[in-house]
Parts: structure tokens; C-alpha cells; sequence
């Protein structure tokens, strides 16, 4: 089996399970939900629902990405049938790698098409003025939501215990999603009690981007005026705070997590 089949295999009872279709239902009812409601708490834009919308995508989808990852190999290995796949010709690197791409899918599968049935009901009310960036506004978020699960996955990988996995999981999301903009702040904000003057260091603006969040952020300013962005493209703001960077934030993310989940289970007992 390769990663194509492992990945085909996930979609595929995914596709056959209640859930998705649950997923897919929620989420279009909040999108498009958030849409309709857009005319009464916004400045009746496309643009602006956009930007609107992106506050829910932040926070929702990475719970999503991390319920859907952090059991992918951790249950197959407890019902014992890890161990008859892995008697098949194929290697741990393709398992990981196909559980990280099969999760992904069934993620932004319902994700996407949630949001694809929203822009366009947001673009007939609204106007479809910025509409032509919305398919950026799609792919951004669909780096965004790769790099959770695959963390989830690695991190499925790379115990045998329930316990840290758990855990670990809760962790991973209160630490990048909840926690991450506030330590940086705060040590800003520290480092100002000594001098004053300091500003916001290269350093601390490093260390903002390096969050998904803030990086699937500054990615979408490509073609939206996101507000948490403006720090990115303001006078003065470093090269390496461009969007380009951002992309590439987004792909270590899921290269590294790769790299480690893979790492900590090619040592691991099945």
C-alpha cells in the first residue's frame, strides 16, 4: 500500500460516516449563516465579510484540525490493526503521510465548500467587488488547516499513550491558538519596562508571524485589508515579514510536524 491508497482508504470511510456530513452541514450553516447576518453587524461588503469571516476560520478551524488528527494512528495501533496494515509493502513515512492527507481532505472538504456556498451568497448581497480574491482567501485557509492536522497527526504518531495524546493535543491548541500572541506580547511588554524606547523588536515580529494564525493572517492582506496584518505591511516593516514568508511559515509547519511525527514513530513499537 502506498500513501495514495492509505489516504484513498481514509476519505473513503470518511465519506461512508454521519460525521462528515454533520461537518459539512454545521459549517455551512455558520459560514453562510455569518453571511446573512454580515447586513446587520458589518459595512455591507464583500470585502468586509470577508475580513469578518476569517475571525470564525481562526478559532474554529484549528479545534476542527486537531479533533481529526490527534486519534488517526493512535486508534488504529490500540484496535491492533496497525500492525496487519503495516504487514502490507509500505512504509511508516507513507502511513503518516496518508493519514496526514486523507484527514486533510475530509477537513477541508465541507470547510471549503461552507465557504465556497457563503462567498457566493455574500457576493450576491453584497457585491461582488473583491470577490476575485476569494479563491486566495480559500487556498490560504486551506494551508491553514493542513498545518493542524498535521500536527494532530504527528502528534497521533508519536506516542502510545492516550493520556499524553490527549493532552498533548489540548496543549497544542491552547499553546498555538489561545497563548501564543499573548506570551509574545508579554515579553514585549516586559522587555518595555527596561527601556522604554525599544519598540517592537524584529525578533518579537519573528516570533508573531511564526504563528499559524498570524501567518494564515498576513497571508490573506495579499488581497484583503486584514486588520491583525497591518503590523506586517506598515512603513518600515522588515522584508522578511512579507507575505512570502508567510507561505513558508505555513509550509514548515506542516513539513516539520511531518518530520518529527515520523521520526518519533519510525522508533516506536506498533
Amino acid at each position: 500500500m502506498s500513501w495514495r491508497d492509505v489516504a484513498h482508504k481514509d476519505i473513503y470511510d470518511a465519506s461512508r460516516s454521519r460525521t462528515i456530513w454533520v461537518l459539512f452541514g454545521l459549517l455551512s450553516l455558520l459560514f453562510v449563516g455569518y453571511a446573512a447576518a454580515y447586513a446587520s453587524v458589518g459595512d455591507g461588503t464583500f470585502t468586509g465579510f470577508v475580513t469578518g469571516v476569517v475571525g470564525l476560520v481562526d478559532r474554529v478551524l484549528p479545534l476542527l484540525g486537531i479533533l481529526l488528527g490527534y486519534r488517526a494512528i493512535s486508534d488504529d495501533r490500540n484496535a491492533g490493526s496497525l500492525l496487519l496494515s503495516m504487514a502490507f509493502p509500505q512504509s511508516r513515512g507513507d502511513l503518516l503521510v496518508g493519514k496526514t492527507l486523507g484527514r486533510t481532505v475530509v477537513l477541508l472538504v465541507p470547510t471549503l465548500l461552507g465557504l465556497s456556498i457563503a462567498g457566493l451568497y455574500a457576493a450576491l448581497r453584497y457585491g461582488i467587488e473583491g470577490a476575485i480574491a476569494y479563491p486566495w482567501f480559500l487556498f490560504a485557509t486551506a494551508l491553514y488547516g493542513g498545518s493542524f492536522v498535521a500536527v494532530a497527526v504527528a502528534l497521533s504518531a508519536s506516542t502510545t499513550n492516550d493520556r499524553r495524546i490527549t493532552y498533548g493535543a489540548v496543549g497544542a491548541y491552547l499553546l498555538v491558538v489561545v497563548l501564543w500572541r499573548s506570551l509574545v506580547s508579554f515579553a514585549v511588554a516586559f522587555l518595555h519596562r527596561f527601556d522604554p524606547s525599544l519598540g517592537t523588536p524584529d525578533w518579537a515580529l519573528v516570533l508573531q508571524l511564526v504563528e499559524p494564525g498570524e501567518a494564515y493572517a498576513r497571508l490573506l492582506d495579499v488581497g484583503f485589508d486584514v486588520e491583525r496584518a497591518s503590523r506586517y505591511v506598515g512603513d518600515g516593516a522588515p522584508a522578511f515579514v512579507d507575505w512570502w514568508a508567510t507561505l513558508a511559515v505555513l509550509l514548515v509547519w506542516i513539513a516539520v510536524s511531518l518530520a518529527v511525527g515520523h521520526r518519533r514513530f519510525g522508533a516506536s513499537d506498533l
